[in-house]
């Protein structure tokens, strides 16, 4: 087995890794056009547009994602080989519904989902070959596609569709569950069809089927050992907090595929560590690189290839308990978003592959409003005297709460916060967990101050606010415990109609509203650095950031 080496051995191997090579950043996925889809046409998602409610008969699945460009003339896709991924995060279930930072490397390896977005953003299908949404925009009939099978050897059926949405509806860490419920009903004609009905038209329904992933009903409960999906890989060996080893899935639907006979994702805890074996060839690639790792390899040299993650996909931000004192008084949430210092954070910590911003959405989204960037600055003296008004001007003491092995970047912001909230009273104790804590805290709501990262930004606006929990209501498990009747209200707005002249209206309404309430803060885009072997071919990644391993091939 190839030797993986650790923060000890790293230490050892002093700065001889320096001598790293180049590559170029990928192209990044960009939104579909603002038009509404010919009835030819695959529709585009509800990020972009209003869905066609007009039967639509997707692609065939050969052209489910663009691959990436080639480095030099190949043959085409080789059959063979093992790809190792390794990744400073560990798995902390295998549960598709949630994309924390250590479980996006494996799940669309091992789950399929019934339609999935590519490069462009138009759905494709996949365990479903054609889709219809009704004339009113509340039901989305679906036709499955026969023969496929679970790892477990048992077919899947529509019962499978039926027994994943009440999953993902109700499981507490299904990052999406509130737009999941918003399926009222899911209707199983027969083996291989599917309706599933809304209430009200549903402006985020093509992000929804994005992410529908197909879970096995009868292991799911296993997850914490194991994952059984329809997927090209399946698991053979999981050692907690050390590495996953799959085998290509011979029954695969999708023929020809995987490429691969193995995937292994391998968990290496240091970041410098991680890109130590990459450089020494002991990974094909690292997902989660450190941002100056990945600035040195794009400078230097040839051999690698430096991918930034989809545009606005993770968005950088500070979070406050508004039920905690004192972060329940207004004035210090917008005292502390005024001593954040964005443009230093991404000019050393994230190198340039970030711009700062205060929005909560992306500027690849329509609804960013480029008026209001700036609103929220890095302002000292302004943040001091918010403090005065609040009745703090001596200021206090606290801990922020950060996890250097859950993301690059989140340890960096909470030492560049820690002394500049010094400056202005504030005495900030750095809690750095590991991310199993970290990641079980925020879930149970146990979260007063922290650094973090919110998903799901670069979908639909409506999507974001029922996706991310950082922007949930208390109500719903937000762990800011924002409870607004106006929000509320405004949310409601949102996801209400698909006129996009009054969402976007709603979405400035909604800007302004965080903007003056500052539970959550946005610092900057969060690019989830992605580095490999310039010989690893067809690495592609879902709007999360999710690797397509069954795409992967190796040239060499």
């Amino acid at each position: 087995m190839t030797r993986i080496f650790t923060r000890r051995d790293f230490l050892k191997f002093g700065s001889a890794a320096a001598a790293g090579l180049l590559a170029a950043c990928a192209p990044s996925a960009q939104p579909a056009p603002t038009a509404a889809p010919k009835a030819t046409e695959a529709p585009k998602p509800a990020a972009t547009g209003a869905p066609a409610p007009a039967a639509t008969q997707a692609p065939k699945p050969a052209a489910t994602q663009a691959p990436a460009a080639p480095t030099k003339a190949a043959a085409g896709p080789k059959q063979g080989g093992t790809f190792s991924l390794g990744t400073t995060a560990g798995v902390q279930e295998f549960n598709p519904f949630n994309p924390a930072m250590g479980n996006t490397p494996f799940i669309r390896s091992i789950y399929n989902s019934l339609l999935h977005y590519d490069a462009q953003l138009n759905l494709q299908p996949e365990l479903a070959e054609k889709y219809e949404v009704s004339a009113d925009g509340k039901t989305v009939t679906l036709k499955l596609r026969e023969g496929v099978k679970y790892h477990s050897g048992r077919d899947f059926t529509s019962a499978d569709v039926k027994s994943s949405v009440d999953f993902a509806s109700t499981n507490e860490r299904s990052i999406m569950r509130a737009l999941f419920k918003t399926i009222k009903q899911v209707e199983t004609p027969d083996k291989y069809s599917v309706a599933l009905k809304f209430d009200t038209l549903n402006p985020g329904m093509y992000d929804l089927l994005d992410g529908l992933y197909m879970i096995d009903k009868e292991t799911i409960e296993d997850r914490s050992k194991t994952g059984i999906g329809t997927g090209p890989f399946q698991i053979t060996t999981f050692v907690p907090n050390d590495r996953v080893e799959m085998v290509a899935n011979k029954g695969y639907w999708e023929k020809g595929k995987p490429y691969l006979d193995k995937y292994i994702i391998r968990q290496v805890p240091d970041s410098s560590a991680l890109s130590v074996n990459l450089e020494s060839s002991a990974l094909d690639c690292i997902h989660g690189a450190a941002y100056v790792d990945a600035a040195r390899l794009k400078q230097t040299g040839d051999k690698f290839v430096v991918r930034a993650g989809p545009p606005g996909s993770v968005i950088y931000d500070v979070g406050m308990n508004v039920k905690v004192e004192p972060f329940s008084n207004k004035k210090v949430r917008q005292a502390i978003a005024w001593a954040i210092d964005r443009e230093r954070f991404c000019k050393t910590s994230l190198q340039g592959f970030a711009v700062p911003t205060c929005l909560m959405w992306p500027s690849s989204s329509w609804a960013y409003f480029k008026e209001l960037e700036g609103k929220i600055g890095f302002d000292l003296d302004k943040a001091k005297a918010l403090l005065k008004e609040a009745g703090y001007e001596k200021g206090f003491d606290c801990e922020l709460q950060t996890s250097t092995k859950t993301r690059a970047g989140y340890t960096d912001l909470a030492t560049i916060m820690q002394a500049d909230l010094k400056k202005i009273g504030i005495n900030a104790k750095l809690l750095d967990l590991e991310p199993t804590v970290y990641t079980n805290r925020n879930q149970n709501l146990q979260m007063v101050f922290m650094t973090h990262a919110y998903g799901r930004a670069n979908r639909d606006p409506g999507t974001m606010l029922t996706g991310a929990k950082a922007w949930y209501l208390e109500k719903d498990g937000g762990w800011t415990h924002i409870d607004s009747p106006d929000y509320e209200r405004l949310m409601k707005d949102l996801n209400s109609t698909l006129d996009r002249t009054k969402r976007q209206e709603t979405c400035h309404k909604i800007q302004e509203f965080v903007l003056d309430e500052c539970f959550t803060v946005p610092v900057a885009d969060s690019p989830t650095m992605t580095i490999y072997q310039k010989y690893v071919q067809g690495y592609t990644s879902n709007p999360d950031d999710s690797p397509f391993v069954g795409n992967v091939w190796l040239d060499k």
